[in-house]
């Protein structure tokens, strides 16, 4: 989520980039002195495919983002108006394909004219959206960090499914036969189908045809599905190989990261069916958290860091919605420990078109249909329990257990070809987020107000049925508590109905006081900051700008500035111009 897109003012955007240095994830700026250069309709693409955002015509990047000479605002806003126009059957496809939504404004900075676009992210059936010269395999752009870059093949054909169900769930597992499957698990599963769902075999006369009837076996009733060899396979990786869960434990809190030489704490691979996948991987992340004392009424137990539940429901989640697709299965889901999170990723973007923040609400949707419906029914080893309720409830209980432990929502990052899930290991008010609140001012606010700041502090997209899972909390009072946040301008309403609310102008304005300031500091003495990043180069010999920031544990507008006070004292040495998305940092001879 884009923290400063609430900031339309073109003099708000442009001083805020000034403070970074540099583009922003949703943010483009272009100085279009020459005419409107072709590179913009890779940005349009790429906004257009993921999250849209906004682009500044006019303003010069090298030169801090004055406004650039020679522009001509009102031809420019002609030319992307042409652009933005709906079009006739008849009629050639404009520079993008198919035709971007969005609004094209003028705009002030500096009294003088720019030019401000807003894109909007298509619906998932018109995407993917490519440059039209380009065609749809090279011409298919994403945002990554600050920058346009062409969709790889595998994201561009997520996308071109993303409106339609797959169904690669049920597609025939060629070699296996029915010998392949556990016997007795199923015996276990259609005893429960029998007791709950009656109707669904009724009137079978075989075990085979009740199976071809769940798609566990295919129409031949003799060769396992995708579904039913992952739900009920002895060892389903021998056909699927990559169908498994790899766990890692790292000591630092970034992969790439050494504590002395070590590199990984534990590694294992868990394979099997999802059943013993999942328990396996909770036993896993188990071992591997601390546990703490909690009293629970007259008398007290050990928890772990995070609860059982979010864990087993993030592991589930992550394996009945992985894309199981070819050009997918040569990799597995993660599960990886950090310091402070954990980590669970699966190839395949979020399906059917939806967004972080639709996960909340509690609808379940699913780009395996089958393979979903048959984890609400198998049971986990040795109990009664099923894998999944496919009720859309498990991320609500997720978020649900994890507040009530004190911890973060969870959080999702997702690109055009994976989905990574993080469950903090620490709790929303801890030492850190107390002295962050302290800084913006909102160390009085009631602890309630506190909690919803620090999860947009987060990332988290943040509305009210986020608020009603994470600490149960009643829709009027969570719409009453975002409200009172809205008027006192700590939060932004949302722009559009469905969206999350948006850091208010009170909390932006703070922020980026404490970006400058603590960026930038006293160009005569070197911080603490600038220590970390020096040995943090030193270490890894050469770093650019976001490794450098996940190294030291720090956001990009920090980072950026301290980067060119120790270059210009010789701590570092830059390997390209400011300006080039190819910058790196080597150590210098006073470093």
């Amino acid at each position: 989520m884009d923290r400063w897109r609430h900031r339309r003012e073109p003099w708000g955007v442009a001083q805020r980039l000034r403070i970074s240095g540099t583009d922003l994830a949703q943010i483009e700026v272009k100085s279009v002195a020459g005419g409107v250069p072709k590179s913009l309709w890779e940005t349009v693409s790429a906004f257009s495919n993921r999250g849209g955002g906004l682009i500044l015509l006019g303003l010069d990047e090298q030169a801090g983002f004055a406004p650039a000479d020679g522009f001509d605002a009102a031809a420019v806003r002609d030319a992307i108006s042409e652009v933005l126009r709906p079009r006739r059957e008849s009629e050639p496809a404009g520079p993008v394909t198919p035709r971007p939504h969005g609004s094209v404004d003028i705009g002030l900075v500096d009294d003088a004219p720019v030019v401000v676009v807003e894109i909007e992210e298509l619906p998932a059936d018109l995407r993917p959206v490519y440059v039209s010269s380009q065609g749809v395999q090279r011409g298919t752009y994403e945002r990554v960090g600050d920058g346009d870059r062409r969709m790889s093949s595998y994201g561009v054909f997520l996308l071109t499914t993303n409106a339609t169900l797959p169904g690669l769930d049920v597609t025939s597992v060629d070699g296996a036969s029915i010998s392949d499957l556990d016997a007795s698990q199923i015996d276990r599963f259609l005893e429960r189908i029998r007791r709950t769902r009656p109707r669904t075999i009724e009137g079978l006369a075989s075990t085979s045809a009740a199976l071809r009837r769940l798609r566990v076996l295919s129409s031949d009733e003799r060769t396992p599905t995708v579904a039913g060899l992952l739900c009920f396979g002895r060892y389903p990786q021998e056909f699927l190989p990559q169908a498994m869960v790899s766990f890692a434990v790292y000591p630092g809190v970034a992969k790439e990261q050494l504590v002395g030489d070590l590199r990984m704490i534990d590694r294992r691979i868990l394979e099997g069916p999802i059943p013993l996948m999942v328990e396996d991987a909770v036993r896993a992340t188990l071992e591997n958290l601390k546990t703490r004392r909690v009293s629970r009424g007259a008398g007290a137990r050990d928890e772990p860091e995070i609860p059982v539940d979010a864990i087993r429901e993030g592991v589930a989640n992550a394996l009945a919605h992985r894309d199981y697709s070819a050009q997918a299965l040569g990799e597995q889901v993660r599960v990886e420990m950090f310091p402070d999170r954990v980590e669970i990723s699966n190839p395949g973007d979020i399906w059917g078109g939806r967004r972080v923040i639709d996960l909340f609400e509690g609808v379940s949707r699913s780009r395996n249909a089958a393979l979903a419906s048959l984890l609400t029914d198998v049971p986990l080893p040795g109990r009664d329990d099923t894998v999944s309720e496919n009720g859309g409830c498990g991320i609500p209980r997720m978020a649900g257990a994890m507040g009530l432990a004190g911890l973060g929502t969870p959080r999702f990052d997702v690109t055009s070809t994976h989905v990574t899930l993080s469950l903090d290991r620490h709790g929303l008010l801890d030492p850190d987020e107390e002295s962050w609140l302290a800084d913006v001012g909102a160390e009085d606010l009631p602890a309630e107000s506190q909690r919803v700041l620090v999860l947009v502090h987060r990332g988290v997209p943040v509305d009210i049925h986020v608020l009603r899972t994470t600490f149960g909390m009643d829709c009027r009072d969570a719409e009453s508590l975002l409200r009172r946040l809205t008027e006192q301008r700590w939060l932004g309403y949302p722009l559009h109905l469905g969206q999350a609310y948006r850091v208010g102008e009170r909390l932006a304005s703070r922020e980026a006081e404490l970006d400058l300031l603590e960026g930038i500091g006293p160009l005569s003495s070197r911080t603490e900051l600038d220590e970390r990043i020096i040995s943090a180069v030193r270490d890894a010999g050469e770093l650019d700008v976001h490794s450098i920031a996940a190294r030291v544990q720090r956001t990009l507008p920090t980072v950026r500035p301290r980067l060119r006070v120790l270059v210009e004292e010789g701590a570092l040495i830059a390997t390209a111009p400011p300006t080039s998305r190819n910058r790196r940092y080597r150590p210098g001879v006073s470093g």
